[in-house]
């Protein structure tokens, strides 16, 4: 929320509170620190435009807000912000909620970098018990995004406005607007059709995606280009764009972001229990540590002098295609950005793609986790001419029939569905086909959502 206190009317007193400072403003109207006299504790006293209630329903909006407010105020949970009271005062209807000391989560997510893993699960976790509570009582909050959960000075996450967002809604769409924040709404938000809890839990995924990936899973100019990738399109697989996250996140999230409620985790507790599952099979790994600087780069350990086979010592019969020297050069220029967890991400990254060697795709895959610009344009560069110790390029692959504009229009069909990992996956397939229709079967093989399967057979004339 934004506002320039000079620009709003300047009040002291709503009721009972004395108002202390202007906090922000936002959709329903203007949020202030106040302070409660009764009981001597400082809330965060949220007010209501003026004009959402020039409808000539007044007497009835106010009900309806009343008693939704009370509801609100009965989730009494410690992820929850509270909601103190509710009243009316020189014409304004306000409520009186839990002042948390703390930031939102937003600032951080807008930095575009990924969280540690286990804070981000860690966060996640109180989010679901948040809104599993919530259904559990009867209350959708409808708006789950960023900039509505608090990490308190503690480190406890708090979900904001919880209740007070299904008030918005209420009122508000009766003004005709539409409630919710376009990058973060269910496909059933979209449509109008009534929600329930796994609308937030749809809205909570695509938290834990930004927050795993540094990104966004629907994120365009326009609410209309989000609303068309939000109701037509699958985004990419959460380790395509972070590939030191466990494999297993990549089934879970893309579950929880099902565009049909039915295919969704059905409840908060459901979707914990398969985080948790993908969480206790992963391995102690470097990547849950904090490096606190980067150090300069060492020479790797002796290689095989062959180019292929073991790195580093370690037995990966995934990474036998790779050849070592280009495996231990790009871990070099990636450890002077980041550190030693580069020997981690090269080593994930590369047995994603191992059946289809690619230098350029394995670095684009690494890119995102260079933190600076300037840091990874140089990583970038450093093997943009092919110039870089050792080329995946020279490395055997099994032969195909299959042309490669075919290939490539192939690819084209199935980003529609996938994302830029498709190019990697037609060019691994391509090698495994015997003709262009076979390409076609294992390509759609590929797109877990039956829906967007069918839709790929049809285009490609299976």
């Amino acid at each position: 929320m934004k506002a320039a206190a000079m620009d709003l009317p300047r009040i002291a007193q709503l009721g009972k509170y004395r108002i202390d400072a202007v906090l922000g403003a936002g959709a329903m109207g203007v949020v202030y620190r106040a302070f409660d006299p009764h009981i001597e504790r400082h809330v965060a006293l949220k007010t209501l435009r003026h004009e959402l209630f020039e409808t000539g329903e007044r007497a009835s909006l106010m009900t309806r807000l009343r008693s939704e407010a009370q509801a609100a105020g009965r989730l009494t949970h410690p992820n929850i912000v509270g909601v103190y009271d509710y009243g009316e005062a020189d014409d304004t209807a306000f409520i009186a909620m839990e002042l948390v000391s703390g930031h939102a989560l937003k600032p951080l997510l807008d930095a575009g970098r990924p969280l540690a893993l286990a804070t981000a699960l860690d966060w996640f976790a109180q989010l679901l018990a948040a809104l599993g509570f919530a259904h559990e009582h009867g209350v959708v909050h409808r708006d789950i995004k960023p900039a509505n959960l608090l990490v308190s000075e503690q480190g406890r996450l708090k979900v904001a406005d919880f209740g007070v967002a299904h008030v918005e809604s209420s009122t508000l769409t009766l003004a005709g607007a539409m409630i919710g924040t376009p990058c973060y709404m269910s496909p059933e938000q979209f449509t109008g059709e009534s929600v329930d809890g796994r609308s937030d839990l749809f809205s909570a995924a695509i938290v834990l995606y930004q927050m795993l990936t540094g990104c966004r899973p629907f994120a365009g100019a326009s609410q209309a280009e989000v609303m068309r990738q939000v109701m037509h399109e699958t985004p990419r697989m959460p380790c395509v764009c972070n590939p030191a996250l466990p494999p297993g996140i990549d089934d879970v999230l893309m579950r929880a972001l099902s565009r049909r409620p039915a295919a969704r985790f059905q409840t908060a507790d459901a979707l914990r229990q398969a985080l948790q599952h993908v969480s206790d099979d992963r391995p102690a790994t470097p990547d849950d540590c904090t490096i606190l600087e980067a150090p300069t780069p060492t020479p790797a350990a002796p290689l095989a002098s062959s180019g292929t086979g073991s790195w580093r010592g370690d037995s990966l019969p995934s990474l036998t295609m790779w050849p070592a020297d280009t495996l231990a050069s790009v871990e070099a220029r990636l450890a002077a950005q980041i550190g030693p967890v580069a020997r981690l991400l090269v080593r994930r990254a590369a047995a994603r793609i191992a059946d289809a060697p690619d230098l350029p795709a394995l670095v684009a895959l690494l890119a995102p986790h260079v933190p600076s610009d300037r840091g990874r344009a140089q990583f970038v560069a450093a093997f943009a001419d092919g110039s870089g110790t050792g080329t995946a390029r020279g490395a055997t692959s099994p032969s195909s029939s299959l042309d490669a504009q075919e290939v490539r229009a192939a690819a084209l069909k199935l980003a529609v569905y996938l994302g830029p990992i498709a190019t990697l996956i037609a060019k691994r397939e391509a090698a495994r086909a015997t003709s262009l229709r076979a390409l076609y079967e294992r390509l759609a093989a590929a797109i877990s959502d039956e829906h967007d399967r069918a839709r790929f057979q049809r285009d490609a004339g299976l």
